[in-house]
């Protein structure tokens, strides 16, 4: 068999206890945290399982899944939900592995405890068992688990500041933010002494975690958000198909933004700055489109800021690497605050891994930092810098060559953070 035929799983081996009955050795039981119906479960979720067992990282043959869904869930989230669940079925059984689903309805103390009973009653007769948590909600969902299991081992995702985002972007009153906030702090603490281990997604992320609540730096693991290169790469044959897709000519720049229009992310600066650009593009040499799921709100913004000829769609795997090798510069604004330093935003090595030059600010987590020195990226030590950009910066910046290529995909890739993975895995798993 090749690499790529064989999993690595170990099929589960059985043992009994005194009297009689029989506990079956290992089950992963992952706490996801994305929304199923958003892009974000595909290339957070989707691709963390499809890792773990392509990679060969884990060696447990069942795995109980969380999803997070509505109170009342409408039919056509249901179909995406169930669509999903099928794509992680199907990329289970590939590797032998049987995959089960608990569905947590809302971020309730109600949703918490029945998901709790659930998940407790499917693992309780594994000998073995590992929770990986993403984020504070899963975590705390993961320590009364562990409470009631306590060979049970704990892994922390840390993947954003949530108090934070919650006192400085929450649209409640400013009572109910700061009171959100305490309790969002004091349910890290928990978090944090009772996980076995714990990531974050940026060196800067580590520091701000190792201050704020007293922990060695050398404690926390650091698992930015990085690429798929069997998802994107670089493929002439897609950026000529998707540029004739949406009409782009060959002699103009195509400026692609990639994500949410959550406040954090700034998208007033991101139109101004479109704005500022088709201002001095006399000859109409750039072209702006923006891949979210927050179609609405672009659009509502792109006729606010009068913004010509922005395109604006929706796209997961394939064709989201066909538009990122269409496009010719990404672009990431965030706000300049703790919640965007410590950030990993995934569309940063997504564009890299599809060529694309980068324009960014400097707040944005390691990249802001990382990319100062490259040829192929501009970085804008604030917003107002940004929004007086000239466009001869534009077309003076270079995409990156071969060695570029080759170094982004050595730092960027899913291949360089594997260690990473085998060193928590096997720490709790052996």
């Amino acid at each position: 068999m090749s690499k790529n035929e064989t999993s690595g799983i170990i099929p589960v081996s059985v043992s009994k206890t005194e009297n009689g009955s029989i506990r079956q050795k290992g089950v992963f039981i992952f706490l996801a945290g994305m929304n199923f119906w958003e892009g974000l479960f595909d290339n957070g979720n989707i691709k963390f399982i499809r890792n773990i067992l392509s990679f060969r990282v884990v060696n447990f043959s069942y795995i109980v899944m969380t999803i997070i869904i509505p109170k009342k869930l409408p039919k056509y989230k249901y179909l995406i939900l169930k669509e999903k669940e099928g794509i992680i079925k199907r990329i289970a059984d590939d590797y032998g592995v049987r995959v089960e689903f608990c569905h947590i309805k809302g971020r309730t103390v109600f949703g918490i405890y029945a998901a709790l009973k659930e998940i407790f009653k499917k693992t309780r007769h594994y000998q073995r068992k590992f929770i990986w948590a993403s984020n504070y909600f899963n975590c705390f969902l993961g320590t009364r688990l562990k409470s009631r299991m306590p060979d049970t081992r704990l892994h922390f995702e840390m993947m954003g500041l949530v108090p934070e985002e919650e006192l400085l972007y929450s649209e409640s009153n400013t009572l109910s933010r700061l009171s959100k906030f305490l309790i969002l702090r004091m349910l890290c603490r928990m978090n944090l002494k009772n996980a076995d281990s714990i990531s974050v997604v940026s060196n800067r992320f580590r520091g701000y975690i190792a201050s704020t609540y007293g922990l060695f730096p050398s404690d926390i693991d650091v698992i930015p958000c990085f690429y798929d290169d069997k998802v994107f790469y670089v493929d002439e044959e897609l950026r000529k198909n998707f540029r004739q897709k949406y009409e782009i000519t060959d002699r103009q720049k195509l400026i692609l933004y990639s994500g949410m229009l959550q406040q954090w992310q700034m998208p007033e600066v991101l139109f101004g700055f479109f704005k500022h650009m088709q201002q001095q593009d006399h000859h109409r040499e750039l072209r702006f489109m923006m891949v979210t799921f927050d179609r609405e709100k672009a659009l509502n913004l792109a006729a606010a800021y009068g913004i010509r000829d922005l395109i604006v769609d929706t796209a997961t795997g394939s064709e989201l690497n066909g538009i990122y090798n269409a496009a010719d510069i990404g672009i990431a604004t965030r706000s300049d605050d703790w919640v965007s330093k410590v950030s990993s935003p995934v569309k940063i090595p997504e564009y890299l891994a599809t060529q694309n030059s980068l324009i960014l600010l400097e707040s944005i987590g390691d990249f802001g930092l990382d990319m100062k020195s490259k040829q192929y990226a501009i970085v804008k030590k604030c917003k107002e810098d940004l929004l007086k950009m000239n466009i001869s910066e534009i077309f003076s910046l270079k995409k990156p060559d071969s060695t570029d290529m080759a170094d982004i995909y050595g730092n960027y890739s899913v291949g360089k953070y594997v260690p990473v993975l085998e060193k928590i895995f096997d720490h709790h798993c052996k």
